[in-house]
């Protein structure tokens, strides 16, 4: 299961060696007991905000690049559901395509091509949604639009 970062808090306690962390916002969050030795002492008090790595609802790790990871999810996925949505979800669930955003700034990091970033969102539709695929131009179209994003360093 991919990897993708929520804003968490910690609420309390949780069973002997967990805490209570709340992850996410809104209709997607959910409540889960983390154990305390993951996460930094700092972090191991009451009301702590942080941004974590999740696969579905199991807590990965911190993210060392906290917020500036949550601005660069919000803006790839802005792109991904205003232009791609190959599932025509993005209106009902806003974070349909989270999961595919780490491997797109990745490649938007290493300065991939607009060609590049196509290939892998047919990809991504062919393997991974076991859709037919987009036509080639609006691929192009979207990778365009990724590309042209300022996303911050980490």
């Amino acid at each position: 299961m991919s990897e993708r970062r929520l804003e968490a808090v910690i609420i309390g306690p949780g069973g002997p060696g967990m805490l209570k962390v709340s992850f996410g916002r809104d209709d997607g969050a959910f409540v889960t007991d983390v154990p305390a030795e993951k996460l930094p002492p700092p972090l191991r008090i009451p009301n702590s905000r942080f941004v974590a790595v999740v696969a579905g609802r199991d807590f990965v790790r911190v993210e060392p690049f906290g917020e500036a990871w949550l601005e660069i999810q919000d803006q790839i996925r802005a792109v991904l559901n205003a232009e791609w949505d190959p599932i025509g979800v993005a209106h009902h669930v806003d974070d349909e395509y989270d999961s595919y955003i780490g491997g797109i700034h990745w490649l938007l990091a290493q300065g991939a091509s607009a060609q590049t970033l196509a290939g892998h969102l047919k990809w991504i539709e062919v393997t991974r949604m076991e859709e037919r695929g987009t036509r080639k131009e609006k691929l192009l179209a979207v990778a365009a639009s990724l590309r042209l994003l300022q996303l911050p360093k980490v």
